[in-house]
C-alpha cells in the first residue's frame, strides 16, 4: 500500500505540473508559423490554428462604438468569408462603426494562441522570429493598428502593449510586420521590452480605431497572420 500510495502521489505531481506548464511560453519551429488562418472551427465558431479564442469587441471614450460579426455569437466572433464565390479559403471579417464625441474609439478583432488553462491565457515564444505577415482590407479606415499582447505570463500590463499603425492600400493586400520595430503608445506609463512580449505572446489583435473621432462606418477583412523568420 504504501508503494501504490507513493506511485500515486508521484503521478499526481507530474500531472500538476504539466497542467502548471501548459499555461508557460511554447516554442514554435520552422521557418515560419502559421498563427491564424480562419479554417479550423470549434464549437461553431472559428479559433486560431491552436485551437486559441478569437473575438470582436470594442472602446470607447464615451459614445459606444458598434459592430457586427458571426450571428448568434457571445462574444462576437467574427464572420467568415470568402474572396471568391468558388474559393475554398475562409478570411475573417467583422463591421464596425464609430461616432463623435469620442477622443478615441475602437472596434477590434483579438485572436489568442491558445485555449485557456485554468482562466490563465497561453504563451507562445516568437522571439525567434522576424517578421508577422497578415493579410487585410478595409474598405473605410485609411489605417489599422496591430498590436501584440501578453497576458497572466508575467507581464503586469492591461493596455498599450507593442504595436505599429498600418497604412492600408486599397483591396486585399498582404503586409509584412517588423517585429523590432514595435512601439507602445506614448501614453502608456508603464514601458516594457517588446521582446519580452515576444517571448510570451498570448494573443494578436488588428483594429480599426479613431482619435478625435468623427462619424466612420466599414468593415475589416482579415486572413493569413503566418510569423516568418
Amino acid at each position: 500500500m504504501r508503494n501504490l500510495s507513493s506511485v500515486y502521489c508521484l503521478s499526481l505531481c507530474i500531472l500538476v505540473a504539466l497542467a502548471s506548464a501548459s499555461s508557460f511560453a511554447q516554442e514554435p519551429s520552422g521557418d515560419k508559423f502559421v498563427y491564424a488562418d480562419f479554417e479550423r472551427i470549434e464549437n461553431g465558431r472559428v479559433v486560431s490554428n491552436n485551437g486559441g479564442f478569437i473575438q470582436v469587441f470594442g472602446g470607447q471614450e464615451s459614445t459606444p462604438v458598434r459592430f457586427t460579426g458571426q450571428a448568434n455569437t457571445s462574444p462576437t466572433a467574427p464572420e467568415l468569408v470568402r474572396s471568391k464565390d468558388n474559393d475554398k479559403n475562409h478570411l475573417a471579417r467583422f463591421d464596425y462603426s464609430m461616432s463623435n464625441p469620442n477622443q478615441w474609439a475602437n472596434v477590434t478583432l483579438e485572436i489568442q494562441g491558445h485555449p485557456t488553462n485554468n482562466g490563465k491565457q497561453v504563451a507562445d515564444d516568437v522571439s525567434g522570429y522576424k517578421n508577422l505577415s497578415v493579410q487585410m482590407f478595409t474598405d473605410k479606415a485609411e489605417y489599422l493598428r496591430v498590436e501584440f499582447i501578453s497576458h497572466d505570463q508575467g507581464i503586469n500590463l492591461q493596455f498599450g502593449f507593442p504595436q505599429l499603425v498600418i497604412k492600408i492600400k486599397p483591396g486585399l493586400n498582404t503586409y509584412l510586420i517588423p517585429l523590432k520595430g514595435l512601439q507602445q503608445p506614448s501614453w502608456v506609463e508603464q514601458r516594457v521590452d517588446s521582446k519580452e512580449v515576444m517571448k510570451k505572446l498570448t494573443a494578436v489583435s488588428i483594429s480599426a480605431f479613431c482619435n478625435d473621432c468623427t462619424p466612420q462606418h466599414g468593415m475589416v477583412v482579415v486572413d493569413n497572420l503566418i510569423f516568418q523568420k
